[in-house]
């Protein structure tokens, strides 16, 4: 049976707070962890060039910057919705675990996967102004 992916990290997550309001992470700052929410909320925010942009809010059971890992840098603002208990777990301590773990690299596959499903949705219904389209533009003559 395969591991969850939670579990793992939470039994090698060391502790750590974050009161109403606080940041976890900004947008672009280096990616140095992943974070395990105990207790709590934690809401994420993209801000880009027309405005700020709630995209999802996170209890209990979850998971926070994945896709940072990966990346090297965060791709959303993480901010503490209410006083939250969370587990911080090193970049190098999840790639270690995951290197000798296919079962949760795959969980972790998963998570992404699904993650990107979710933004493309979001994306699709997002109106025209924040989400232009790409035109493609004719040669001058």
């Amino acid at each position: 049976m395969t591991a969850n992916l939670f579990d793992v990290l939470n039994a090698r997550a060391l502790s750590a707070s974050a009161f109403k309001g606080s940041l976890l992470f900004r947008l672009g700052d280096p990616a140095v962890a992943v974070y395990v929410v105990r207790k709590g909320k934690i809401a994420l925010v993209w801000s880009g060039s027309n405005g700020v942009h709630p995209m999802d809010t996170l209890g209990p059971g979850s998971i926070i910057g994945l896709p940072g890992v990966f990346n090297r840098e965060y791709s959303m603002a993480a901010r503490a919705v209410e006083d939250s208990e969370l587990g911080m777990v090193h970049v190098d301590t999840l790639m270690g675990l995951l290197e000798g773990n296919p079962d949760l690299m795959r969980h972790v596959l998963e998570l992404l996967a699904k993650d990107v499903a979710k933004m493309r949705a979001m994306l699709g219904k997002a109106p025209k102004a924040t989400c232009p389209r790409l035109v493609e533009k004719k040669p001058k003559r």
